[in-house]
């Protein structure tokens, strides 16, 4: 079963987007911190097919865990998503992220968008 990182300070939202993927049959593991994000990553790096974060974070932003997984070489596909204007949806591709969702969303929009990254898409 594939494993996916969501990072969120705001636990509704993160346990929203946990319900939603589980119900689509992903494993979920949740983050609130930037800190807590990559430590949960580096214990096991092999561990998740994908993540989904937010870009504000108390501890940084999106862009900080994305780079720092970048830089292991490891890259996974990452999702953005966000409520701030600090970030285009162009600015987050060339950053590394392979898609974008401005809030408000539908979870479900995000669970197909990791079926296509993950080629689950029908």
């Amino acid at each position: 079963m594939e494993e996916i990182l969501v990072i969120d300070d705001e636990p509704m939202i993160r346990s929203m987007m946990k319900m939603a993927l589980a119900e689509m049959g992903y494993t979920v593991t949740g983050a609130h911190f930037v800190e807590e994000a990559l430590g949960t990553y580096e214990n096991d790096t092999c561990r998740f097919s994908a993540m989904v974060t937010d870009f504000n974070l108390e501890d940084g932003t999106g862009l900080d865990i994305v780079n720092t997984v970048n830089d292991n070489e490891e890259s996974i596909p990452a999702i953005l998503m966000t409520g701030s204007a600090k970030i285009s949806p162009r600015d987050s591709y060339r950053a590394g992220f392979s898609a974008f969702f401005h809030k408000p969303f539908g979870c479900a929009e995000i669970g197909h968008e990791i079926d296509e990254l993950l080629g689950k898409a029908s």
